[in-house]
């Protein structure tokens, strides 16, 4: 059953609980639309300002993305997915990128509309699912603080935002009316969600038992109906994941696939290493406030999630009380949180953090924090922030370079590396960036290892090393672009956990350092090649 939130003053089921109250959903009309598209619209103004240099120059993005530009553009040379290189999350986004490559050229406007139209749809389903349980202006606000706090701080379409977009659909389409086709709906997406991070479709295909079983013991209702979810859960979960991931299966076997999505996973990406919690660093008072955002989030998803779930089982009773859609939300976000917390950074948190956002204001307007100069404090404080963001992305990214890929603007740093390997690359010549995969799309420069980077110490394989080694050999790769945080070239000891030691004696013998920059990474081309004029 659906329960619309209705105002009634002086309503109270605890007197001893914040007061909840029923509110009269607002009807959808013409002038609802209207301020739909407004809010939109605002979206799509404050996205283009982060991600484009005006009128029309898209800022170089970087983050976990770069990765799937340089896997689609494999795939658009031939490449095969977990055969020619590495991969270990499922193909949906490689496959986003190879189709609008494909469509639109290998093109950084390209990317950048990725990423604004990610954007925007991910707006719209958080301001829907807020209507579901907040008024309509709290929805407003709710939606802004997930632009400006959480979206507006990554601007990265990475697998974990499709994946979470995916899962938070699924818990839209239950929430709205729960028959059977739409729990089979539900069960599709989170198997699309799969698609892209297989830890995030599973966790909340979990977080949705769970949700089944609360309910049937809040309802009492019989084992059978339970039953009956699940199957039509997991009808729409396994068939679907399996139909997406069939062409694979049938390419590389399941083993290889499972070898690389569960088990490579398990052994080399999930456990935690120490550090940071993977908070973002600070190098000098400029970085606070970015540091200060990200501890917010840290600190107020988990505390959201855990409050909800009590009021959640305190209150399961009360009729008034939208129990489904806060339960499921609930759940569904502290679920994910949890799969995160195993190794954690930023990105991912932030990434999953759509219905504690909701939550948050379901919380501040539940117990009547939500007051006029309360509700003017946040919308001031949300407005300089995105004042703030953008104006730092454009001072931080000043410079502009026609590149193969078009047109960029960039920071200094960068700038200086993108012209010089401008001068001495061609397209579609091989470059190994050891280090990060950033290079690849802009110069339109192709990987030709089987490993996408090495990492520092044991965090690559030794197997991938020698690989590494054998592909740089054979291919006679002119240049490798060397960062200092892999060690330095001029330290050749052999130490127990230091993997890197034998791909660094293959460079000193076979390469000749050529460029250094000033952030310390090198350029090395082999002995014998011709740099082009």
């Amino acid at each position: 059953m659906r329960f619309a939130i209705v105002s009634l003053p002086g309503l109270s089921l605890n007197t001893n609980a914040p007061r909840i109250t029923v509110k009269k959903e607002p009807a959808i009309g013409r002038g609802s639309n209207s301020r739909v598209i407004f809010l939109l619209l605002g979206v799509a103004v404050y996205l283009y300002l982060n991600l484009f240099s005006l009128p029309d120059t898209p800022f170089l993005l970087g983050d976990d993305q770069v990765y799937f530009w340089m896997d689609a553009e494999r795939m658009l040379d031939g490449g095969r997915i977990y055969q020619d290189f590495f991969q270990f999350t499922p193909p949906g986004t490689d496959l986003i990128y190879l189709a609008l490559f494909k469509q639109f050229g290998l093109s950084l406007w390209t990317t950048n509309c990725v990423v604004l139209v990610l954007g925007i749809a991910s707006c719209w389903l958080c301001f829907v699912l807020a209507s579901e349980v907040v008024e309509r202006r709290s929805a407003v606000l709710t939606t802004a603080l997930f632009l400006v706090l959480i979206y507006g701080k990554l601007l990265d379409g990475t697998h974990h935002l499709f994946s979470a977009f995916a899962i938070m659909g699924a818990v839209k389409i239950y929430t709205r009316n729960a028959t059977f086709a739409r729990i089979v709906i539900s069960g599709t997406l989170l198997g699309v969600a799969s698609f892209f991070t297989q830890t995030h479709g599973a966790v909340a295909y979990l977080a949705f038992a769970v949700f089944f079983f609360w309910r049937r013991s809040r309802e009492h209702q019989p084992w059978l109906h339970l039953l009956q979810k699940m199957w039509w859960l997991s009808l729409g979960y396994t068939v679907t994941l399996l139909l997406l991931a069939a062409p694979f299966i049938a390419t590389i076997g399941w083993k290889q696939l499972w070898y690389y999505q569960i088990i490579y996973v398990g052994k080399h990406v999930i456990p935690m290493r120490p550090g940071m919690m993977g908070l973002p660093g600070i190098s000098s008072w400029r970085d606070l406030p970015r540091f200060g955002q990200a501890v917010l989030v840290y600190l107020f998803l988990p505390v959201v999630y855990l409050l909800t779930l009590w009021r959640c089982w305190r209150e399961r009773r009360p009729a008034a009380f939208p129990w489904e859609q806060i339960t499921l939300m609930s759940l569904v976000g502290f679920f994910l949180m949890v799969e995160v917390a195993f190794n954690l950074n930023f990105l991912r948190l932030y990434s999953i953090s759509l219905a504690g956002i909701v939550l948050l204001v379901w919380h501040l307007e539940q117990t009547r924090m939500m007051r006029p100069y309360a509700v003017a404090v946040m919308w001031i404080a949300i407005s300089a922030l995105a004042v703030w963001q953008t104006i730092s992305a454009h001072k931080l990214q000043p410079r502009k370079i026609h590149l193969p890929s078009g047109e960029v603007a960039t920071g200094e740093q960068a700038y200086e590396k993108l012209h010089w390997m401008t001068e001495h690359t061609r397209p579609g010549q091989f470059l190994f960036q050891a280090a990060w995969p950033a290079m690849y799309l802009p110069l339109q420069l192709r990987n030709p290892m089987f490993v996408d980077q090495i990492y520092p110490a044991d965090g690559t394989p030794t197997d991938e090393v020698a690989l590494t080694i054998q592909q740089l050999e054979v291919k006679q790769v002119p240049y490798v672009l060397w960062a200092a945080r892999l060690g330095s070239m001029d330290n050749l000891s052999v130490r127990p956990k230091d993997h890197v030691v034998p791909l660094r004696a293959y460079l000193h013998s076979q390469y000749s350092e050529e460029h250094t920059f000033p952030d310390g990474d090198q350029v090395w081309h082999r002995n014998g090649f011709k740099t082009v004029p």
